[in-house]
């Protein structure tokens, strides 16, 4: 699963900034990456998307596409080499079921994949803005956004977003039709990393890519 769950992350360097990403489809030598729509907003020109293998592919530029108004976006690269695909989850992550989140630190080299293991801890009946609704308690380091978010199986359930310890004063855990949680809620929220569950891209997937 871990072997699997590593040839299917990839890195994604811009040039100010270094994100992770998974690749999710391919048709014929063209593949898909998922990530994070703040990975690859910006340095639109400079972009690197580095496979397991540590080969460098220079995206299809004219594919990278945000998804509806997430914080995700899908990015295309060609290869006539053949990769896997993360697979994906029919069932949505349920609190308390283990998770292992993958990426790429900031401060680390190419090979520096790391996966760390905790659980769900909060699944919001609301969304917070930009699809974020997954909580959980992996620690998630900047670089690692963009990158997929297993669960036990080795299925594909979101993709990391946002670390722990946000400043609340910001309004960063504020719903997204505006209202605010419970101070107990708050807490938990706090404490949590977050991700976009798998089901947003699924949803919106079919609008840019064809239907799964």
């Amino acid at each position: 699963m871990e072997k699997l769950a590593r040839q299917t992350t990839v890195r994604i360097k811009t040039g100010k900034f270094s994100g992770s990403g998974a690749i999710v489809r391919s048709s014929g030598q063209i593949y898909t990456v998922l990530t994070s729509w703040h990975v690859v907003a910006f340095d639109r020109g400079d972009r690197t998307i580095v496979t397991w293998d540590g080969i460098l592919h220079k995206p299809l530029l004219s594919t990278v596409q945000r998804l509806g108004n997430t914080d995700l976006a899908i990015v295309q690269f060609r290869s006539h080499k053949e990769y896997k695909l993360a697979p994906i989850s029919p069932e949505p992550a349920a609190v308390s079921e283990t998770v292992l989140a993958a990426g790429f630190p900031g401060d680390s080299e190419v090979d520096a994949w790391v996966m760390t293991r905790g659980v769900v801890s909060l699944v919001l009946p609301k969304s917070l803005p930009q699809g974020y609704s997954l909580g959980y308690t992996n620690e998630v380091k900047i670089g690692m956004s963009g990158g997929p978010i297993f669960n036990a199986k080795g299925l594909l359930v979101g993709i990391n977003g946002r670390g722990k310890y946000r400043d609340p004063n910001f309004g960063v855990y504020a719903f997204e039709d505006g209202s605010e949680p419970t101070p107990e809620l708050l807490e938990k929220m706090v404490k949590s990393s977050w991700g976009i569950p798998i089901s947003i891209y699924l949803q919106l997937a079919s609008f840019h890519l064809g239907s799964y």
